[in-house]
């Protein structure tokens, strides 16, 4: 067990660094928070707030993020400000959008997150609205994203390429090669472009010993009867010698420079010296583009380069493309020479540069737990610290980030209605250990900017949570409301709809191997034959429907049971994993977070006579489950059990019932044409003394009939009826499964 970040909350909760923001949070007065008069009024004038009302964002995700904005802006009182962000409301682009609008005002942030995964997330979303904001005639890889930083794992964070040009490690690898080789590099390109000539004279003479050296050696081959074969080797001319010096010499200054742009903060080089080095890049491109181009002629540009003046000489005619490429030589070696005045830091060591990007960057992502390495740090103090997923961090855990030196505002995005921290321990959990700041400042009455329009669910699905967990406030957008999410014939019948509860009575939830987790394999073999179903060929009609020609469809099946999650992984192997349009992910509540999918299927695992769910009656949990289809979302249950649970999973099943969406599990029969019960029953067929009970499906009278007469009186049948139902009791449900359905 790591007890690595327990230890760094244990050391947080005895530092006394800064506490203006843990001092506001302790103090109970002001908590409807307004506005500094002292700063209002030119906030309102700032670029970034035009910007923000030019965005493609909705109204509430404006509002929340013009008052954070204002916030970060004002160094005359400290403050917080929370933001909500039920499902589907545009939570990740309104913190992104937030971030970059930081990062544009030059405001030192700090962004933390409870996980890994959630810190990546954040990280790269706001690369690729930085790429996304770049003009279309720039080159979105030469965006600068100097001003970012990643830290952390590496193998924890599993980098992808775009959230790699961030990670520390890797931006100290990079500028450690840059500036280690820019003197040399610059100097070497504008002797070069300076001197080719005279290199190209060397380069000869040096070719012409070569040779003539290797002529000794065959004459005196020769004479001792020991000659090889030799082949006279033409000359390079002096156009594929420059070809040639150029990707040499040249390459290597333009992914210097480039590297430069891209991973140095612009608010350390400045406007005007990022705009010199983007310059040099374009002229070393164009000249770069005429060198290879097949017009040039190698004599001719010979002469050029060595008596530049000759273009004034009208009496010469020359090629166009050699007369533009000299003049491109001498803008560049102008260019570079001008650059060279250019002061860039000269770093010792490794460590030296690890410490220019953390003062240089001006948005640090990082999780909580990793924060306390800033403490040790000799650094730019931080100005602001927002917070991802704030309802997943434990409150004691949000002390790390809080305390560091210069955090005057604290920003606080999540939605307590969502899955909380996790608790391990029983102890810990009862006297709410895994709360978070953000929960506790709900409960306290902080004012709360509520996104309030959700995009990803169908309003059939939307309906339920919204009602219970978010007191019907939540709107579903146009999106959702638009004909492209009606009812997307999947399969047929009214029970594949949007919304249906799927009543499975009559199954049977048992512990796994292990004791530890529990699962249902009658809902494990209804979950297959839907997932089968869904795989034939008539389900891609479901292509024109977003206007594409690619056939995706994309299928969640979440279970609060990992036993259950583990069960169905199993049968499903690996059948779906190389389907091109069709993709099947199995998770628990907890890994789904913060994920999507076309069509949900939920298994709720548990049936029985008592009506006892476990944790499966935690709302949170169940919020989240609720939440992640876009289209469809079936819910798998023991209608019974869950009635009695007094809990969510009540209220879903009346709530079910009351629009029509409760369906008996056996009714897949008949909705499913040409396919049987995916729940067969286990009937007799063909026993006679000394063979074995075998499994079958199909009429269950005929059978019972067929067995009669093959026995040939009742008593015999009864005994023998007797025998294979005993043996079938030592059979696990799950062999029984895999006997059935073998597909």
């Amino acid at each position: 067990m790591n007890i690595t970040t327990n230890q760094r909350i244990w050391k947080a909760l005895h530092m006394s660094k800064n506490l203006s923001i843990i001092d506001k949070v302790l103090s109970a007065e002001n908590l409807d928070q307004q506005s500094c008069s002292l700063c209002g009024y030119n906030l309102q004038m700032d670029v970034t707030y035009q910007n923000i009302d030019s965005s493609t964002l909705n109204e509430c995700q404006r509002g929340a993020i013009r008052d954070c904005l204002g916030r970060a802006r004002c160094s005359h009182r400290s403050g917080l400000e929370l933001i909500k962000g039920p499902p589907g409301t545009g939570k990740t682009k309104t913190v992104s959008t937030l971030l970059v609008s930081l990062l544009k005002m030059k405001c030192r942030t700090l962004t933390c997150a409870p996980t890994n995964v959630a810190i990546k997330e954040v990280a790269s979303r706001v690369v690729k609205l930085l790429k996304s904001e770049t003009s279309s005639t720039q080159n979105s890889a030469a965006v600068c994203l100097g001003g970012i930083l990643l830290l952390g794992n590496q193998d924890r964070l599993k980098l992808c390429p775009e959230v790699q040009e961030i990670y520390l490690d890797y931006r100290v690898d990079k500028l450690w090669d840059c500036f280690g080789g820019w003197q040399c590099r610059l100097s070497s390109t504008i002797y070069f472009l300076e001197q080719c000539v005279a290199q190209f004279s060397i380069h000869q003479r040096k070719e012409r010993n070569e040779r003539n050296e290797k002529l000794d050696n065959r004459i005196k081959g020769a004479e001792k009867g020991t000659e090889t074969g030799w082949k006279k080797r033409k000359g390079q001319s002096f156009l594929e010698y420059a070809k040639f010096r150029f990707q040499r010499t040249v390459s290597l200054l333009q992914t210097c420079m480039i590297t430069m742009c891209t991973q140095v903060s612009e608010s350390f080089m400045g406007r005007d010296v990022v705009e010199k080095i983007q310059c040099v890049i374009e002229l070393l491109e164009a000249f770069r583009r005429l060198l290879f181009c097949s017009s040039v002629r190698s004599e001719e540009l010979q002469l050029l380069f060595r008596h530049p003046d000759l273009i004034k000489d009208s009496s010469r005619c020359f090629a166009s493309a050699s007369k533009e490429l000299c003049s491109r030589r001498n803008q560049c070696i102008s260019a570079l020479k001008d650059l060279r005045k250019v002061q860039f830091p000269n770093f010792s060591s490794r460590y030296a540069v690890k410490e220019f990007c953390l003062n240089t960057a001006s948005l640090i992502l990082c999780t909580a737990a990793t924060s306390y390495k800033l403490h040790s740090v000799k650094m730019k103090p931080m100005e602001v610290l927002v917070i991802d997923e704030a309802a997943q961090l434990k409150e004691c855990e949000s002390a790390i980030p809080l305390q560091l030196p210069g955090i005057r505002h604290a920003i606080l995005i999540g939605d307590e209605c969502q899955l909380p921290a996790m608790v391990r321990s029983k102890a810990c959990s009862k006297a709410e250990f895994g709360r978070s700041l953000f929960e506790r400042l709900t409960l306290l009455g902080h004012p709360v900017h509520l996104l309030n329009i959700q995009y990803r669910m169908h309003p059939s699905i939307s309906c339920f949570p919204n009602s219970i967990f978010y007191s019907g406030k939540i709107q579903d957008g146009d999106n959702v409301k638009s004909p492209s999410y009606e009812k997307k014939d999947y399969l047929p019948g009214p029970m594949f709809g949007p919304y249906s509860f799927m009543n499975v009575n009559g199954g049977r939830e048992e512990f796994d191997d292990v004791g530890r987790s529990r699962r249902n394999m009658d809902e494990v073999a209804i979950v297959l034959k839907l997932v089968k179903n869904l795989h034939k060929g008539t389900i891609y009609i479901h292509a024109e429907w977003n206007g594409s020609n690619e056939k995706k469809l994309s299928i969640g099946v979440i279970s609060p049971y990992t036993a259950q999650v583990i069960a169905i992984k199993k049968k499903l192997g690996d059948r779906y994993e190389r389907t091109d349009g069709f993709s099947v992910k199995v998770k628990s509540v907890d890994g789904f977070q913060g994920g999507e999918e076309d069509i949900i299927i939920i298994s709720t695992v548990r049936s029985n006579e008592s009506g006892a769910i476990g944790f499966l009656s935690n709302a949170q949990r169940a919020n989240v489950a609720l939440t992640r289809a876009r289209y469809c979302m079936w819910i798998l249950g023991c209608g019974r059990t869950l009635m009695s649970s007094e809990s969510v999973w009540q209220k879903l099943v009346y709530d079910a019932k009351a629009r029509e969406c409760f369906f008996d599990v056996d009714q897949l029969e008949l909705l499913l044409p040409g396919e049987r019960n995916p729940r067969r029953k286990v009937q007799l067929s063909g026993y006679s003394k000394g063979s074995s009970a075998r499994l079958t499906t199909g009429n269950k009278k005929s059978e019972m009939k067929h067995n009669r007469r093959s026995t040939g009186s009742d008593e015999d049948y009864e005994r023998i009826q007797e025998s294979v139902i005993n043996k079938v009791k030592l059979m696990s449900i799950e062999e029984l499964t895999r006997l059935d359905f073998a597909m």
